[in-house]
């Protein structure tokens, strides 16, 4: 009895230890995946750079995230390297251009669920002085890599419609149709 106690109480306290840390600001990869065609074919990309302000309280992932904020630039995203540019191109000029001045995008975290080694964030993305709040389930792997996806749904914003127009007019591969949803991931290190 008093082996299991022990291994309990060990457990117990390796599991409070990995709530215990915040996110890695610097291993953070901000992704994303808009679709294109009638097929819904996907196209993957990153933000190249985010300007995080996290809260101090870093002892759980929830104190560390309720309340932060993230600034990223349309103007720095990778859509898959040199062969990828003009993608690159036609998504920072076109869709951004047109969505947004390729103005910075503003995401604030407003609440955090936290289970054990999942849980749930709500974002709210300002584009264009316009909002809307993004669910994203998160996931603890190997006690230390950090994942979480959410899909947006640029609906939200009045100028999409023009955008993603924008978007299909200069990209012939996308068959006249892009697609008003985007998948987007989080991927980062605990500290």
């Amino acid at each position: 009895m008093k082996k299991l106690l022990v291994t309990a109480f060990g457990s117990l306290i390796l599991s409070s230890a990995l709530f215990a840390t915040g996110l890695d600001e610097k291993s953070i990869q901000i992704g994303f995946e808009g679709y294109k065609t009638p097929t819904m074919a996907g196209t993957k990309g990153i933000f190249s750079t985010a300007k995080f302000n996290f809260k101090k309280d870093d002892s759980t992932l929830a104190k560390q995230l309720i309340g932060a904020s993230v600034i990223l630039s349309p103007k720095n995203i990778d859509m898959g390297g040199e062969e990828n540019q003009v993608i690159t191109d036609n998504v920072v000029n076109a869709f951004f251009g047109t969505l947004n001045n390729k103005n910075d995008i503003k995401v604030e975290i407003v609440n955090v669920i936290e289970g054990e080694y999942k849980g749930a964030i709500s974002a709210k993305v300002t584009i264009n002085r316009q909002s809307t709040i993004v669910p994203l389930n998160y996931e603890i792997l190997g006690n230390k890599d950090f994942q979480a996806q959410g899909r947006l749904d640029l609906s939200a914003f009045s100028n999409t419609p023009k955008a993603l127009k924008a978007l299909s007019d200069v990209a012939a591969g996308h068959l006249g149709i892009s697609w008003n949803i985007v998948d987007i991931t989080v991927k980062g290190k605990l500290k």
